[in-house]
């Protein structure tokens, strides 16, 4: 639960607790089982791609730089990745996925791996569809299919995002424990991981008058490959350490705003 004129926000009890709750009412939830269709048919495809790319990226584009303050460093450590990818970032904004498909890419489509639950949002998340983004399985059979679409577009060598956070905390200013799916896919295609980190900036001047909420910085981290002298386990883990640590050092590096204190419920006062 977040308040905005507080600027508080109570922290959930598990590191991946859901702090903004979905109301979306129950016969219009997404069911995501085995007949799910991931690859769409070639009428929505064909719709998904010019959205995309005539569309929705450049009124993001304008509205990430004029709106949100985005700033990007460190794309040139993109170069180097001559196929597919798994990139992961912390989950602390609203749009943070477009942040994926519009900033951190090189001339390759991306698409985004998000909680079931987001698609449920009215608008939002047929916005979401056609923006390529894949929404995370529920059933064992699903999980297959879901798989499946993960080395296809990785063998395409497009770049696939992964909030190994899970829920999004929105502005939240510090890195939570990752979980291991983000690391699996690029351990068992044989990708590098490029991590990023969303920091926050606090907003100044004139322009404090009409925007209050702090502007977004971006800093890419190098590419981490799987080291292939490891069993399976271990290089899941070695990747998400050495992905962990690379994030952690920016954010030492250059800090983040704090722009919503998180509190506990117990100490929770207004």
């Amino acid at each position: 639960m977040i308040f905005p004129k507080e600027k508080i926000a109570i922290m959930p009890e598990f590191p991946d607790g859901i702090v903004v709750e979905n109301t979306t009412k129950k016969h219009n939830k997404l069911v995501v089982d085995d007949k799910y269709k991931y690859q769409k048919n070639w009428f929505f495809r064909t719709f998904q791609f010019i959205f995309y790319h005539f569309i929705a990226r450049p009124i993001f584009f304008l509205y990430g730089k004029i709106g949100l303050g985005i700033k990007v460093y460190g794309k040139k450590k993109l170069k180097n990745v001559k196929g597919g990818a798994i990139t992961i970032s912390n989950h602390v904004h609203y749009v943070d996925f477009m942040i994926a498909t519009t900033f951190v890419k090189r001339f390759r489509r991306s698409h985004i791996v998000s909680r079931k639950e987001n698609f449920d949002v009215p608008y939002v998340g047929k916005l979401m569809s056609a923006f390529g983004v894949m929404p995370l399985p529920e059933t064992p059979k699903a999980h297959m299919n879901f798989y499946r679409q993960i080395t296809c577009y990785l063998k395409k060598n497009r770049f696939v995002h992964v909030f190994p956070e899970g829920s999004m905390w929105p502005y939240y200013n510090r890195l939570r424990p990752f979980k291991s799916g983000a690391f699996h896919f690029a351990s068992k295609n044989n990708v590098p991981v490029i991590p990023y980190i969303l920091l926050f900036r606090k907003t100044k001047g004139l322009r404090r008058l009409v925007k209050k909420r702090p502007k977004i910085s971006v800093y890419i981290c190098d590419p981490i490959y799987p080291d292939l002298s490891l069993n399976i386990r271990e290089r899941n883990e070695d990747l998400c350490n050495r992905a962990q640590k690379a994030m952690q050092d920016m954010l030492d590096k250059y800090g983040s705003y704090e722009y919503y204190h998180y509190v506990t419920k117990e100490k929770f006062k207004v």
